[in-house]
């Protein structure tokens, strides 16, 4: 694993503040709503791509066959929607990130694969490289693509795997300087199968040492080898592919310029990488859950259970009000993360906020399946033969479950969470912070602090809010011991205590978005939404509990001496026993094993 954060150690925000030990609901209330005129813009833009999507693709065909329609790709470019977040002048729609989402989002309830397309394109886009280009060449470069609405791809990953912090992908100054020779193959290229122009990321050899450089690339150049896409166990028809670099020509001045070299860290980039985040995690996971809640809705209100109404049932009544409550939560954290103000100081949050969206709908969609018991497993298409409602919850399960991998898998993201603000803690001076000897003494505990109190929210929410200050206060107090006892380079290396760590406060965090959305509904007459919260809350409080156990196991269970039985001894083979562990003849089209005996 990597010790790679993505974001800068600043201890600013709402996430940061939790792990001092402060609930601060004076950065979520008053909880932000779209401007009015804004979401009208949204709502005409949504409407015409569910008109769009609704006569120009069946989604059904396209996870069967796994080819886009040919004619979408001209019809997505000619509506704009390849460029919604450009200004209408360089021939985009203009539309603010929200209701760039909100497009997405409905378009993810329609097919995944299309929604991965067009999250790409906008959210990590050349286009949004603009604020970072002076005039020159490539700005220009840029801006010819995006006058011609081009698809855009990043290519980043490579075949050593995405966490990695060195990149095998090398650049060879040439021709005096004039140009560089970038070789390499790059994988799970979002868009690599379709894209006009990519941002590959390389290494660069500068005074001795390897840099990660960014360089642009129009996919037309000579060398650049289109290998094909990848097929994964959802989001059938996405193009993401592979493309190799093999002595691509690039002019120098296609470099990322060097002020962005900390290309991690600079603020338009971080911005770029985590409203990215949000159009390709956040978007599908909301449209998931929004999906199995009208699933679940439907399905129950058919069936009956020896005479009696499914829905009289008090456990199916809990699964129902649990995926409510599943889809409310996640739609706190989206609406707040896109009106807050700007992302790329929200960074921590966003972050966290892929695991709170992606795992929330991967629990929602298990659930489902759950629920409907052999429909849930049930194909679409087997549904429909025998007369059945078709609802394609299996089809979205294997999107969903793509979801905890892309933009970082599940446990790293925990990981990196609690890192980055723990690195933040290191540094911080005085009684308030987590500096002041070697021993930790003279070291103030965190102080105890009451519970911010909201008149909007009901006894019960109040008691869940009294819990995140409580908690925030043990999770900086537990921090500080950790510090105390270890240290931030020996913490890099207890992998699985930082992830609980940053597990833990990123339930704090959905718990406090939660309350605050709910507040600011019920202070508008929604009381409803009160409920919703408090069922959210109950779940995550029960989550809690369960990680500060683990959190507290002392000693752990031996883990390296198993692991390091299974990997490098066959003292545990016996495991394997009466199963066939070679794999089977294999054809690149799919055909594998016809031929064996």
């Amino acid at each position: 694993m990597t010790s790679t954060t993505t974001s800068p150690p600043t201890l600013t925000g709402l996430l940061d503040e939790l792990f001092l030990g402060r609930v601060r609901w004076d950065l979520l209330r008053p909880f932000p709503e779209q401007d009015a005129a804004d979401r009208a813009l949204g709502d005409a833009a949504v409407a015409r791509m569910r008109e769009l999507l609704r006569t120009r693709v069946n989604p059904a065909a396209l996870d069967l066959d796994g080819e886009l329609p040919a004619d979408l790709l001209g019809l997505l470019r000619e509506e704009g929607f390849l460029t919604m977040l450009i200004a209408p002048e360089l021939g985009g729609l203009g539309l603010s990130p929200m209701n760039t989402l909100r497009v997405v989002q409905v378009t993810a309830s329609w097919s995944p694969a299309i929604s991965w397309m067009l999250s790409i394109t906008n959210g990590l886009g050349s286009g949004n490289y603009l604020p970072l280009l002076a005039e020159g060449p490539l700005r220009e470069l840029v801006l010819e693509k995006v006058r011609g609405r081009a698809v855009s791809g990043s290519a980043d990953t490579e075949t050593g795997g995405a966490a990695n912090r060195s990149r095998e992908t090398r650049a060879v100054l040439v021709e005096d300087g004039a140009a560089y020779l970038l070789t390499g193959e790059k994988i799970y290229i979002g868009n690599g199968a379709l894209a006009e122009i990519v941002d590959v990321t390389a290494a660069v050899e500068h005074e001795g040492v390897d840099q990660t450089r960014v360089f642009f690339v129009s996919t037309d150049t000579p060398g650049v080898e289109s290998v094909g896409r990848h097929e994964f166990i959802g989001l059938h028809g996405s193009p993401i592919g592979v493309l190799r670099f093999n002595g691509v020509r690039v002019p120098a001045e296609q470099l990322l310029p060097a002020s962005a070299d900390e290309w991690r860290d600079e603020p338009e980039l971080v911005r770029l990488a985590v409203l990215g985040r949000m159009l390709i995690i956040a978007s599908p996971s909301l449209a998931i859950a929004k999906l199995c809640l009208t699933w679940s809705r439907e399905f129950v209100n058919r069936r009956t259970m020896d005479g009696r109404p499914l829905g009289d049932y008090e456990e199916i009544q809990r699964l129902v009000a649990q995926t409510a409550a599943d889809v409310f939560a996640i739609e706190s954290v989206v609406q707040w993360g896109m009106l807050s103000g700007d992302l790329a100081e929200l960074t921590p949050e966003l972050t966290a906020a892929k695991n709170l969206t992606s795992m929330t709908c991967w629990q929602v969609i298990d659930r489902t399946i759950s629920l409907m018991g052999g429909e849930g497993i049930e194909t679409a298409r087997s549904k429909a033969l025998r007369g059945s409602t078709p609802l394609p919850v299996e089809r979205f399960a294997r999107d969903a479950r793509g979801l905890r991998v892309a933009g970082g898998v599940d446990f790293l993201l925990d990981y990196w969470t609690a890192l980055a603000a723990l690195d933040g803690l290191a540094g911080l001076d005085g009684p308030a912070g987590l500096d002041g000897g070697e021993s930790g003494q003279g070291r103030e505990q965190p102080e105890l602090r009451q519970p911010p109190t909201d008149r909007f929210l009901s006894p019960r929410c109040q008691k869940h809010l009294a819990r995140v200050q409580s908690e925030a206060t043990a999770l900086a107090a537990h921090c500080r011991g950790l510090l105390d006892q270890h240290g931030l380079e020996e913490l890099t290396e207890r992998e699985h205590q930082v992830m609980l760590v940053g597990q833990v406060a990123s339930t704090l965090l959905g718990m406090a978005l939660t309350l605050a959305r709910a507040a600011h509904l019920a202070e508008q007459g929604n009381s409803a939404a009160l409920e919703l919260a408090d069922i959210s809350c109950t779940e995550a409080g029960h989550q809690l509990s369960g990680l500060w156990a683990r959190l507290a196991e002392e000693p752990a269970a031996d883990y390296p001496a198993i692991s390091e039985r299974v990997l490098h001894t066959d003292q545990l083979d016996f495991l394997l026993d009466g199963v066939i562990t070679d794999l089977p003849p294999y054809a690149a089209d799919g055909k594998e094993g016809r031929d064996a005996d």
